[in-house]
C-alpha cells in the first residue's frame, strides 16, 4: 500500500473518531443543561441519610364533626431538611372515656371498605391538608379526600417532598362525620399522623 492510501485510510479513522467525539460531547452538554427532576435535586444535597418518622397528634371531641379542626403541627429539626417519601399514615384511637369499648384502639380514619377491614364500630371519617408553614406552601387546591398510608400498606408519594429544617409541616383535619358507636362509644378521641421519609444531616 502506498504512503497516500496510508495517509487517507488514517485519515478516515481521525474523521470517524472526531464524530464519535462531537456525539458523546452533544450528549454530555444536553445532560448538564437539562432540568433537574426532584429526586436529583434531592441527591445531591450532601449529607448522611437516616430513617425518620416525623409524628404529631391532636385532640378531638363530638363537637369538631362537621368542622374544620386544630391543625397536627410537627416541627423539623435545625439539623438538617426532611424529605417525606410517602403518603402520611393518619389513624385515630379513643381517649376518654376509659371504659369506652374502644378506648386506646386503633381506629380507621374512612368508613370506605377496605378489603380486610373488620373494624366496624367507632370509625371516623375525615378530609385532611397538609402545608409548609415555613415557606407558606399549600400542598391542595381544597382538602383531600382519606388517600393515607395505613399500618399495613405505607403509599409511596407521587414525588418526594422536601422540607427545609426548621419547617413547622402543618395537618389540618376536617371531621366530616364521627360514628361513635360502639357499646359505650367514645367522648374524645386522639388524631395521629405519622410522616414517614428520612433527614439528611452533617455529621
Amino acid at each position: 500500500m502506498s504512503l497516500e492510501a496510508l495517509v487517507r485510510q488514517q485519515q478516515a479513522k481521525l474523521d470517524k473518531l472526531s464524530a464519535i467525539a462531537v456525539a458523546q460531547q452533544t450528549q454530555i452538554n444536553s445532560l448538564l443543561t437539562r432540568p433537574k427532576s426532584i429526586t436529583d435535586y434531592i441527591d445531591e444535597i450532601p449529607g448522611r441519610r437516616i430513617d425518620t418518622w416525623l409524628t404529631g397528634e391532636v385532640v378531638f371531641d363530638a363537637t369538631a364533626e362537621g368542622t374544620r379542626g386544630n391543625p397536627i403541627t410537627i416541627q423539623v429539626s435545625q439539623d438538617g431538611p426532611f424529605v417525606m417519601t410517602h403518603l402520611p399514615q393518619l389513624v385515630w384511637r379513643p381517649t376518654a372515656p376509659t371504659n369506652a369499648t374502644n378506648y386506646q384502639r386503633w381506629r380507621p380514619v374512612s368508613t370506605y371498605p377496605l378489603p380486610d377491614q373488620v373494624v366496624d364500630t367507632d370509625i371516623i371519617d375525615i378530609m385532611w391538608e397538609l402545608q409548609d408553614g415555613g415557606s407558606q406552601r399549600n400542598f391542595q387546591n381544597a382538602p383531600r379526600g382519606p388517600l393515607v398510608s395505613r399500618p399495613d400498606n405505607a403509599v409511596p408519594a407521587p414525588v418526594p417532598t422536601l422540607f427545609g429544617p426548621n419547617s413547622a409541616i402543618q395537618i389540618f383535619p376536617t371531621y366530616l362525620q364521627l360514628t361513635w358507636d360502639g357499646s359505650t362509644p367514645p367522648t374524645q378521641g386522639t388524631l395521629h399522623v405519622d410522616l414517614i421519609g428520612y433527614r439528611i444531616v452533617n455529621l
